[in-house]
């Protein structure tokens, strides 16, 4: 095959498109995270009760996966990121219909989670379809970055604006940079290239189109190495989904005394952490072509820092800071998982390898979002409004834990995963 779609303005177009719709919907994926107690108090909901309605993005966001990893196979990218941008605008506005319940809530989080069911899956096949497999490692860690990008404006930027013109506002603005969004998705994502098209010609020459794509959907979760790479995947995300996402604002608030926009920002080293730790890792795995040592550390290094942020007595934000910049770092090898999965499975199979794995990793968070809420109030003797730190803490500690199991499956990574996939087609 020609080397066309290695280089070239519109493959990067094509990918920085796709990538800053994963920026944008990162942003509303993590925006609760500093609007959690306006919204608790509001509506009078308990820990439990809001992690589960905020959770709900995950619930939807997870079982997708699988379908929308179809859509890419059979559509391409562009077909399927618009709409997907628009239902994630379309949440933001949902979320603020005035309402004595919290059932708009809900709904928008659940339009939210299905637009952002296509974003890093998206932006993951365009790089598999138009560059070479030698810089996917690096371009997965880099697109990582961006959506950090995206948790450090929902961060402490979203604070201060929450705090100044109240949660609604807040979202109002979120759906206009929605807007933007799809419009840049429109313009700069071009549809499915020749080459690729020539290719899922050829393989599904003998079967009709729908029995193609179940048949490399039905590959992938037959494939072990699959579920082991996305367990691994999920246990070293899971801390930035359960304290970045969502609860981390709030534990800094009750462990230190500081102001939310303070602690907002001390909670943001996480992702300052991922931000720099993608990319490098993501560069370091394709020029060693190591994916398998790089996650078994990073999970050992991951289980020591959030232990040491939990159960150590530090009362110093620069010190939190600075471990939670850390383990950020430490967590970033997570992003090799995607490519781990491309190279274990079959080529035509794009958009599937990487939404198996991707689905794991969210269906993990959309359970142990409500669970730690439920841990917090059963551990804690105050009333909603002030969680104790003790409460907190306990709560959070399922971080390490999960870390650690991560530590002890990436052991059962097969060594030749590095390695091009024996089935894989020529190119």
């Amino acid at each position: 095959m020609k080397h066309e779609k290695k280089s070239g303005r519109v493959a990067w177009f094509a990918w920085m498109a796709a990538s800053i719709f994963y920026l944008y919907e990162y942003a509303v994926r993590i925006a609760p995270s500093v609007m959690e107690h306006e919204l608790a108090v509001e509506f009078s909901a308990s820990a439990a009760t809001m992690g589960a309605v905020l959770g709900a993005y995950y619930l939807v966001y997870s079982p997708l996966q699988l379908f929308a990893g179809l859509l890419f196979d059979k559509f391409g990218g562009k077909k399927v990121l618009v709409p997907a941008s628009v239902l994630v605008s379309t949440g933001c506005l949902c979320m603020i219909i005035p309402s004595n319940s919290l059932l708009y809530i809900t709904l928008g989080r659940i339009l939210a989670g299905v637009g952002s069911s296509c974003a890093f899956i998206g932006v993951m096949y365009l790089a598999a379809v138009w560059f070479h497999e030698n810089k996917l490692a690096f371009l997965s860690g880099l697109a990582t970055s961006l959506g950090i990008c995206g948790a450090l404006l929902g961060q402490a930027p979203l604070s201060v604006l929450i705090d100044k013109s109240g949660w609604r506002m807040s979202l109002v603005l979120l759906a206009i940079i929605g807007l933007i969004t799809f419009i840049i998705v429109y313009l700069f994502i071009p549809q499915t290239p020749r080459w690729e098209k020539e290719k899922q010609q050829i393989s599904k020459s003998d079967r009709s189109p729908l029995a193609h794509l179940a048949a490399g959907l039905v590959s992938v979760c037959r494939n072990k190495q699959t579920w082991v790479v996305g367990v691994v995947a999920s246990c070293l995300y899971m801390p930035t989904v359960v304290f970045g996402d969502l609860w981390g604002v709030q534990y800094i608030r009750s462990a230190l005394g500081l102001h939310k926009a303070e602690a907002a920002k001390v909670a943001s080293m996480l992702y300052i952490g991922w931000l720099i730790g993608g990319p490098l890792v993501g560069l370091l795995s394709d020029l060693i072509r190591c994916r398998r040592k790089l996650l078994v550390l990073g999970c050992f290094l991951s289980t020591i820092f959030f232990s040491v942020i939990l159960i150590c007595p530090i009362q110093s934000p620069f010190i939190i800071g600075l471990l939670l910049f850390l383990a950020g770092i430490s967590s970033s090898p997570q992003v090799i998982c995607f490519v781990a999965s491309l190279e274990a499975n079959l080529p035509s199979a794009k958009g599937s390898a990487i939404a198996v794995v991707n689905m794991i990793i969210m269906f993990v968070g959309g359970i142990f979002q409500p669970i730690v809420g439920w841990l917090m109030e059963r551990n804690s003797t105050c009333d909603r409004e002030v969680v104790s730190h003790i409460a907190f803490r306990n709560a959070l500690l399922t971080m390490p834990i999960l870390t650690f199991i991560g530590l002890l499956v990436s052991l059962f990574i097969k060594r030749g995963i590095d390695e091009r996939a024996p089935h894989e087609e020529k190119m």
